[in-house]
């Protein structure tokens, strides 16, 4: 600067300037200017691989569309200011921005370059590099554009570059109603295909474990056809489907060119999303049974939601659809979180796991969500954040559904061990020991082998309930239940047959080894003590045996030993009675 200063001190001094005079201000000056020029340009082997954010120059559009001369002419003006982060955020509905990088290339020939701009959701993106005051390149790329160039997978828009010798400009327009996220680098194609291995690397892990978790809870519901699996089922799907759209790996595999489907899929999914996962803590938390007023509330929030993001969609309101998906998505963390609250306050140990999962996934979608649109830097971790943060809510999901299974089974024994189960004796009902003995006497008919059945009548019951009263007569038969069952073998099976009347099924007992047992049980009952001091209670009980031998079925079988019971009855009562087929 001390020279210009002189130079320009030499040029008042004179009072008639020459033409080489004239020649040598011209060329002076321009070399200032082109100093001025290469003094804040990048030197392109000294870029870092990392976004280059701040290296670049940036200005807004502010009442219209500017074409590169304007924008150039902006550049001149000091109308751009240096960028203040690695990734450039702009929020939603931003108007289009330009973005002006100085290169300066000291190598003798034309470098190869790729320019990649880590956002698969940008509507329209114009690259100009510039070289002596041409244009020497222009590209054109976005979702909106179906004839612009698509992104790569994993990586967004890859631009090839040739960048001549010496100093270049480059210039590129960035325009979406999306989050206007801009992460750009400037890298050679080593580092290219490095970063689309760590990218490949990490989705197909995240893909690996979201669709792991579909397909386990898909053959979970095929398999019981509970509902809250098929709901989660569909709840990762949506998921799925959404990171797909916004990574650039659904508009490169699914639909590549559909320019109308991309603009509107990202904000569509992120409600449908949302909308699922409100249907699957609905059917889980049963808010419908035990909070009719939420379940209302959520199923008045899920058709909302559809209804105005499908209008916003119908009406091409671009912008509106995704400021609207963002503010849901926010709104649905949420409430999720406040469901799992209220089945934590209720007590249901399940609604601990939904909470936990809730939380995660709120973390995660809230990381997302502010480092693509404001609020949170930017990087790789806080971009995926939202991806792991459903796989984490997956696995506590999966614990809170196995929970679930579990209570659902243990009810379900409970149930069917009260439907077989006498309430006063617990011994088996008549229904249930007839299903366990049916198969038995066809498998000892068909293999030739021993079986018996023994029925025991408690003596004068009736007797004992007029006298000592009915809860006395309750006791009697608890006793006498607890007998049998403690004498019987782990193969044999007792039951309640009605009334005062018992039943003993005995596999691999012959009539003799019925009666040794049956005669057993009569002197323990007739031991039996039971009421007061002052009212004691003396039971005894009467035996029947039939043993299978010649009995064409199992009724026969129980007839005969029914018939043997009332036998031994007539006969005095206290006494064991039978052991073969009655004759006829």
């Amino acid at each position: 600067m001390s020279d210009c200063t002189h130079a320009s001190s030499a040029f008042r001094s004179a009072s008639r300037p020459t033409v080489a005079t004239w020649l040598a201000r011209v060329a002076l000056l321009w070399l200032i200017a082109l100093h001025a020029a290469l003094a804040g340009a990048a030197d392109l082997a000294s870029l870092p691989a990392e976004p280059l954010g701040r290296w670049f120059d940036v200005m807004a559009e502010k009442e219209r569309p500017l074409t590169i001369e304007e924008a150039q002419g902006q550049l001149r003006q000091g109308g751009f200011t240096q960028g203040k982060e690695e990734v450039l955020k702009f929020g939603i509905g931003a108007p289009p921005v330009w973005l002006h990088l100085a290169i300066e290339n000291e190598k003798r020939q034309t470098v190869e370059r790729r320019l990649q701009i880590e956002n698969s959701w940008l509507d329209r993106i114009d690259v100009y590099v510039v070289h002596d005051g041409k244009i020497v390149q222009r590209l054109r790329a976005g979702d909106a554009e179906a004839t612009g160039q698509h992104p790569q997978v994993g990586l967004g828009y890859v631009f090839d570059l040739k960048l001549p010798p010496g100093h270049s400009d480059l210039m590129v327009r960035v325009a979406t109603p999306d989050p206007l996220l801009v992460p750009v680098r400037l890298l050679d194609t080593e580092q290219v295909g490095a970063l689309a291995h760590q990218y490949d690397y990490g989705y197909g892990l995240l893909y690996g474990f979201l669709l792991a978790l579909i397909a386990y809870n898909s053959m979970l519901y095929i398999g019981l056809r509970e509902r809250s699996y098929l709901d989660y089922t569909l709840y990762l799907g949506s998921f799925t489907l959404l990171n797909l759209s916004y990574t650039g790996h659904g508009y490169v595999w699914f639909w590549p060119g559909n320019a109308a489907l991309q603009q509107y899929v990202i904000p569509l999914l992120m409600v449908v999303f949302g909308c699922l996962g409100l249907r699957f803590a609905d059917g889980f938390l049963e808010l419908r049974r035990h909070e009719p007023n939420t379940h209302r509330l959520v199923r008045w929030t899920m058709i909302s939601s559809l209804l105005v993001v499908c209008l916003a969609i119908v009406a091409q309101r671009q912008s509106e659809a995704v400021l609207f998906a963002f503010i849901f998505v926010f709104a649905f963390s949420i409430l999720m979180v406040w469901l799992g609250l209220v089945a934590v306050r209720h007590g249901r140990v399940a609604g601990r796991y939904f909470l936990a999962a809730a939380l995660t996934s709120m973390l995660g979608n809230t990381a997302t969500a502010l480092a693509v649109w404001f609020g949170l830097t930017y990087t790789p971790l806080a971009f995926h954040a939202a991806g792991w943060g459903v796989v984490a809510e997956g696995i506590l999901l999966a614990l809170a559904l196995a929970y679930r299974m579990r209570q659902d089974q243990r009810a379900r024994l409970h149930a069917e061990h009260l439907a077989r189960t006498d309430p006063l004796t617990g011994l088996l009902n008549r229904r249930a020991f007839l299903e366990i003995a049916n198969p038995l006497w066809n498998t000892a008919k068909r293999n030739r082998r021993p079986l018996s059945a023994m029925m025991v009548d408690i003596d004068f019951f009736k007797k004992i309930n007029d006298t000592h009263g009915h809860a006395m007569g309750d006791k009697v038969l608890q006793a006498v239940s607890a007998l049998l069952s403690e004498a019987c073998r782990s193969s044999d099976f007792a039951a309640r047959w009605g009334g005062e009347e018992f039943i003993i099924l005995m596999p691999e007992t012959c009539g003799e080894q019925a009666g040794v047992l049956a005669e057993r049980l009569r002197t323990r009952i007739e031991e039996m003590r039971l009421g007061t001091l002052r009212k004691p209670i003396q039971i005894s009980a009467s035996f029947g045996i039939a043993e299978r031998g010649a009995h064409e079925s199992l009724d026969q079988l129980i007839n005969d030993a029914d018939e043997w019971l009332y036998r031994a009855k007539e006969a005095g009562r206290n006494r064991v009675s039978g052991f073969s087929v009655l004759p006829t």
